[in-house]
């Protein structure tokens, strides 16, 4: 009963959050002119942009398979390119399940442990990370004056911040915070000593940091480089291209979807079904900043958006089936003499 209400709450509260932003989002937007609106369309710009939104977890398949040689699991291009798909659809449904998702597929197809296939998940989002902040840190300077007018708080914000600002030592919460967590770790180790399961959680951490030191080994660096920037690229690609969806939208330039790429990458950080709210949110908000009409940006991220989803919730289906016919071709093999 506890598992279902758990599974439930991160299903319902991600999307409650993004209704809620949805709804902040969209709100003035005249939905009688969405026939209209979407009449406008240049759908070929639009399927150029989502080529790109396949070719992403292409690359991250094929990156994550160079990781895995170093830890010494020769796992095959096609299993880890399948597993990432799936991993996205699993993404969509509950966020930020499906690296545990392809971990345990992963576990299951190709015998590579969970705890050394989480390290690798970890080595690759350190990856990103960098590359994330590159990116952010490039769109700032190449917009510093529209990032100012996106972050720009308002009299009341500004007040609020200036009554909370406690010097970080000098702050109780924080204090009780570093206790607490210390107090949970301390009875975490406990428990795990008491019920003689420290074999186990010390064998699944060397296993976590043997997969994340992966990224010191990886034999192809070149390669990797190339994938891991190639992702990026492919991100970028997808979101600027749909620009040239609509006039107004079209006219916002390369810098400009810099700019709305660096803003709505960060906003996909906050826990919802792919993003939807706060990446909405971020590219209407950048492109009214840059000029284009409202109108023509809500509804050229609400189709950008929803026609991703559809890829790869389709795209994940697909690969979902494709190893389990894979898993079961292979089990065949081996039974038969």
């Amino acid at each position: 009963m506890k598992k279902i209400a758990s599974t439930t709450l991160k299903i319902v509260i991600p999307l409650l959050i993004s209704a809620v932003i949805l709804y902040f989002t969209y709100r003035d937007y005249d939905f009688s002119q969405f026939r209209t609106d979407m009449g406008r369309i240049n759908w070929r710009w639009l399927a150029a942009a989502l080529a790109f939104s396949a070719l992403g977890p292409l690359f991250r398949g094929l990156r994550w398979n160079l990781l895995l040689e170093p830890i010494g699991y020769n796992v095959s291009r096609k299993d880890t390119v399948l597993t990432v798909f799936t991993g996205y659809a699993a993404n969509i449904i509950i966020p930020r399940v499906g690296e545990i998702c392809r971990c345990g597929i992963l576990e299951q197809n190709a015998g590579v442990p969970f705890s050394k296939g989480l390290g690798t998940l970890v080595a690759e989002r350190v990856v990103d990370a960098v590359l994330l902040g590159l990116i952010v840190v490039a769109g700032i300077l190449v917009s510093w004056n529209e990032f100012q007018l996106l972050l720009t708080p308002t009299d009341t914000d500004v007040a609020a911040s200036a009554t909370q600002s406690i010097p970080l030592l000098r702050n109780p919460r924080f204090w009780l915070w570093t206790i607490g967590i210390i107090l949970v770790i301390a009875v975490c180790r406990w428990v795990c000593v008491r019920f003689r399961l420290w074999n186990k959680v010390r064998n699944f951490i060397q296993g976590f940091w043997e997969g994340f030191l992966s990224l010191k080994q990886i034999k192809r660096l070149p390669l990797f480089l190339a994938y891991s920037i190639g992702i990026w690229i492919c991100y970028y690609l997808e979101l600027y291209l749909a620009f040239y969806c609509l006039p107004s939208t079209a006219a916002v330039g390369p810098v400009g979807g810099l700019a709305c790429f660096a803003a709505s990458s960060v906003a996909v950080l906050v826990p919802t079904p792919n993003g939807a709210g706060p990446w909405n949110l971020a590219i209407v908000k950048m492109l009214g900043i840059y000029g284009a009409k409202t109108n023509e940006a809500q509804i050229m991220s609400f189709v950008l958006h929803f026609c991703q989803t559809l890829i790869y919730l389709l795209c994940g289906f697909i690969a979902w089936i494709a190893l389990k016919i894979i898993r079961r071709d292979g089990q065949k093999a081996e039974t038969q003499p």
